[in-house]
């Protein structure tokens, strides 16, 4: 409670009992630090957590992606020269057709193990997220699930990659199975250890047609999301015709290259570097 005190009192000015500053604030302000506090009082995560987890928009934006999903499914599956995959080669007309979804924040919705890192964690870590995952509390991304269903019913096969570790494997099945995204088996599921998002898209093109990807980074469309801000620019400047097409984009305020790149996509920084990092990027 006292380091909850701390993030809260210490960027207000400080208040005055009749004798003249209240005695408790520099206790407060000692250990601000050890509570884990950003520059401005609260988490930095807290306002993209909050709308992921309770605005009408979000759900509305992501019910639009998976509604535009369905209807560019549709219009791949009538055109046989249709692919979303940069790494197909050749003529895939005679090839089965697939999709290909990212994982999380993509079809599972993490907001609540991301809430509790916002009032209780402070910082992601492998072994909170992990034991999250062993949890089985994530619910499904709204629209997504109704798409899947949509895209088996039609023939087509739906294949999942992800960066999560090997070791998450077991319990992310068991989440898409609990959120209506299964059945799934190993052959239809990608997670780290089976290589970079590039190379499974190569892999899966080699035998199908890869008619739409949806994902929440660059990375799950195109290879060189991990670079600055310009260069990520260029990349969607570049494939701006694919987005809304072949690539589907859903929104996520909350974590990605988006703001990694700005503590060089060194995750085990110090928050307070990280925290920098973001703060000396605004443009005011």
């Amino acid at each position: 409670a006292l380091a909850q005190k701390a993030c809260l009192m210490v960027p207000q000015p400080p208040s005055r009992t009749r004798r003249g500053r209240a005695p408790w604030l520099p206790a407060l302000a000692a250990i601000a630090p050890l509570a884990g506090c950003a520059g401005d009082g609260g988490h930095e995560m807290l306002n993209a957590v909050l709308w992921q987890q309770h605005s009408a928009e979000y759900r509305a934006l992501a019910l639009q992606s998976y509604a535009t999903a369905l209807v560019r499914l549709d219009e791949a599956l009538a055109t046989p020269g249709w692919s979303a995959a940069l790494e197909q080669r050749g003529d895939a007309a005679a090839l089965p057709p697939a999709v290909i979804l990212d994982l999380d924040e993509t079809l599972i919705d993490n907001a609540r193990y991301e809430a509790r890192i916002v009032t209780r964690l402070q910082e992601y870590s492998r072994a909170s997220f992990a034991a999250w995952c062993e949890e089985g509390g994530a619910a499904a991304v709204p629209g997504a699930v109704e798409f899947v269903t949509a895209a088996r019913a039609r023939g087509v096969t739906v294949f999942y990659y992800t960066a999560r570790e090997e070791r998450l494997r077991a319990c992310t099945v068991r989440t898409l199975r609990a959120i209506g995204a299964g059945p799934v088996d190993d052959a239809h599921l990608f997670l780290r250890d089976a290589g970079t998002k590039e190379e499974v898209r190569a892999r899966l093109a080699s035998r199908y047609r890869i008619v739409l990807i949806i994902g929440d980074n660059l990375e799950d469309f195109v290879h060189g999301s991990k670079a600055d801000a310009a260069a990520r620019s260029a990349l969607v400047s570049r494939h701006r015709h694919w987005f809304g097409r072949r690539w589907i984009l859903l929104p996520n305020p909350v974590y990605g290259h988006w703001e990694s790149l700005y503590y060089d996509f060194d995750h085990g920084a110090p928050r307070a570097r990280k925290i920098e990092g973001k703060r000396s990027a605004l443009v005011p």
